[in-house]
This record gives structure tokens, sequence and C-alpha cells, in this order.
């Protein structure tokens, strides 16, 4: 643990401190709201990327299954590495690249558009980048936690950036409904990029200095993942909700996929209805999150 924690951790338990939200600290402010914006613009993307392939593209059931499974597919090549490299890096320089990143390589959708040479295979391009540095920004914020509040705040810290997280959920599809009927997908994928940006001006905002993380001598990448995987499997309860996410997200990108096209199709909703549709999902969540502080007590 490095000397930035333990000071954190001291902090953290002094009964000033207790008696303080951890949404009056600048710096966990400064990171909730670049959680938020980064969040929100996942949940536009999310709706407004099979929405351009369906609407401008004309793509069929297994072009936009395939572009589904390149959104996923970033979690499976990059998330166990993801983690041992954001620990050998500092979080906020992987914050700010991993929103820059997404925000410039969506741009090049509305660009295209514009400039009439818009492909389905520029839509996978998209899907897979954005998805893999959504993997690395998720990693960088959880691990950033820890250092900017202590870690006997973990809970309320992880439970006011879960309710963000849920909130999004609950309203960016709609959001991005009603902007992609109003504007068109491409641009609602504009307004995402310039969100993306806004997270990572926030993460600059952060003042607290993080100590260039230390490597051991000899470790590899490869035989860190295979520690962190044996930490996990030899866990019966982190076993269980590995495998349960996985399961999970396994048939929760399939029914998504499904409802882009029975939506508008077989329902007849429009884009701002679909968006509404998305966002309901999302309430069970936000109510889950804001239970959570009591539940764990």
């Amino acid at each position: 643990m490095t000397s930035d924690e333990n000071a954190s951790n001291t902090d953290a338990g002094t009964p000033a401190r207790e008696g303080r939200g951890v949404l009056r600290e600048h710096d966990f402010r400064s990171l909730f709201y670049s959680t938020a914006l980064s969040r929100f613009g996942q949940e536009v993307s999310g709706l407004a990327l099979p929405l351009v392939a369906v609407l401008s593209l004309n793509a069929g059931e297994l072009e936009v299954g395939l572009l589904a499974a390149m959104s996923s597919v970033a979690f499976l090549l990059v998330g166990l590495p993801a983690g041992v490299w954001v620990d050998r890096l500092r979080y906020r320089h992987v914050l700010v690249l991993s929103d820059v990143i997404r925000a410039v390589i969506l741009l090049t959708i509305p660009l295209a558009w514009w400039l009439g040479v818009l492909s389905i295979w520029q839509l996978y391009a998209v899907a897979l980048v954005t998805g893999i540095f959504s993997v690395f920004f998720d990693v960088a914020y959880q691990s950033c936690l820890p250092h900017l509040i202590g870690r006997s705040r973990l809970v309320d810290g992880n439970a006011s950036l879960e309710t963000v997280r849920s909130v999004a959920q609950l309203s960016g599809p709609a959001v991005a409904g009603q902007l992609i009927a109003w504007l068109t997908a491409p641009i609602a994928l504009a307004l995402d990029a310039l969100a993306m940006g806004l997270s990572a001006l926030f993460v600059f905002r952060i003042r607290k200095p993080q100590a260039k993380p230390e490597r051991e001598p000899g470790s590899k990448l490869f035989a860190d993942i295979a520690e962190g995987l044996r930490f996990v499997l030899a866990n019966p309860l982190l076993r269980a909700i590995a495998g349960s996410s996985a399961l999970f997200n396994l048939a929760f990108s399939a029914y998504m996929a499904m409802l882009i096209f029975f939506l508008p199709r077989e329902m007849g909703l429009g884009s701002g209805q679909m968006g509404l549709v998305f966002s309901v999902l999302g309430i069970g969540g936000l109510l889950g999150a804001l239970a959570a502080k009591r539940v764990t007590a």
C-alpha cells in the first residue's frame, strides 16, 4: 500500500471526516462527475451505435449481432490484462487516455456519415475500440477510489458511483432515443464524444498526487494474470460472482441485440419510444444502488 493510501486511510478514520459525505470532497466529486459523464456516454452509444447500423446502413440481424459482440468481446480480450496494466500506471493517466480515445473514435462516425463513406466495418471497429477503453476506464476508476477516499469509506464511495451508474442506465437511453429522433443517430454519437471529453476534463481536476506504482522485480504480465485468476477461482464467493456475471452478460447481450429489431419491426416503436423502453431496464439497478448501504450494514 502506498503512503498516500495510508494517509487517506488514517484521515478517513477521524470523526471530523466520517461526518462528511464523500461528495463534499473535491477529488471524489471530480471522479463522480467524470464517471457520470462517461457512463451516460456509454448508454447513449449503446443505443445509438446499433441504430446507426439499422437506420443508416440497413444492417441485418447477423450484422447487428456481430456489432453487439464487438462491444462485448473487449472484456474477453483485455479484461484480465487490463487489471495488471492499470496497477502499473497512474490512474489519472489511464482515465484521461481512455476518455480521449473514445471521444476521438466516436467522432469518426458522424464524420464518415456526413461524407457518405460510413460502413458496417467502421462500426465494428468503433465498437471494439470503445469497448476496450471502457474496460480500462472501469478498472481504473474502481482502482482509484481507495486512493482518493480511503478503504474505510469504500461502501459510501461505491454506493455513490453505483447510483450514478444506475441513473445513467435509467436516463441515458431515454435521452439517447430523443436525441436520435431529433438529430439522427450519428449526431447523437457526436454529443456522446463531447461527454467523453468533458469526463477527461473532470479527471484533470483531481488534485491528489499519485506516485508512479513500483513494479515488483521479476513480475511478468501473464504470471500476474495467473495469480489473479487463482485468487478468484480459489474463493467460492468470487468464483460464484464471476460465473454469474459471465452468464448474465452473455444472455443480456443477446437479449439487447434482439430488442433492436423487435421493437421497431414488430412493435412499430420509434427511437424515442425505444429509449424509454431501455430506460425502464435501469430502474431495478437504481433501487439496488440506493439500498446498497443499508443492505451492507
